[in-house]
């Protein structure tokens, strides 16, 4: 249990970075990241970034795209389009009367993606989900986004399981 005192406030998380591929996960993480945005009195930034390859693009039309490992490819969650993803933060925002901002990009090193977001627009912190699968399979898969985040920005990272 913590117990805050008067010397140590409850920290003020104005701006928070909410990362969304529209999974269970990523809801769950909104749900944690519009409670703290409440007792805060901040918004969210849903995001939603996708590669090259994402439907809609070259490498998703029948050209040459990267080959994936098959643990990628069975383990990680299907394609959701980025309305659908940022829709379902933004209703989640809305239930708690948070104000939400969504932005969709195209970069195909999501890390690097998400860093330059909670840096562009000065946020305080990032909620991510996790993918519940724990550290071995998540480094045998690279399903381990929340690790390659923390190394590529200053920002704090809170991962909600």
């Amino acid at each position: 249990m913590v117990v805050m005192h008067a010397s140590h406030p409850t920290p003020q998380y104005r701006r928070i970075l909410v990362p969304t591929d529209g999974s269970i996960g990523t809801r769950n993480a909104a749900e944690a990241a519009a409670q703290l945005a409440l007792v805060s009195g901040g918004c969210l930034i849903a995001l939603h970034v996708h590669g090259t390859d994402a439907p809609g693009t070259a490498a998703s039309s029948g050209e040459s795209g990267p080959i994936l490992p098959l643990e990628a490819v069975t383990v990680e969650t299907p394609e959701v389009d980025a309305a659908t993803a940022l829709d379902a933060v933004a209703a989640i925002a809305r239930c708690y009367g948070i104000e939400v901002e969504t932005e969709s990009v195209i970069d195909d090193k999501p890390a690097r993606a998400i860093a330059e977001a909670a840096e562009s627009h000065d946020c305080d912190l990032i909620v991510l989900a996790s993918r519940g699968y724990g550290p071995l399979l998540s480094a045998l898969t690279a399903s381990g986004a929340s690790s390659l985040v923390v190394a590529e920005c200053s920002v704090p990272v809170l991962v909600v399981r």
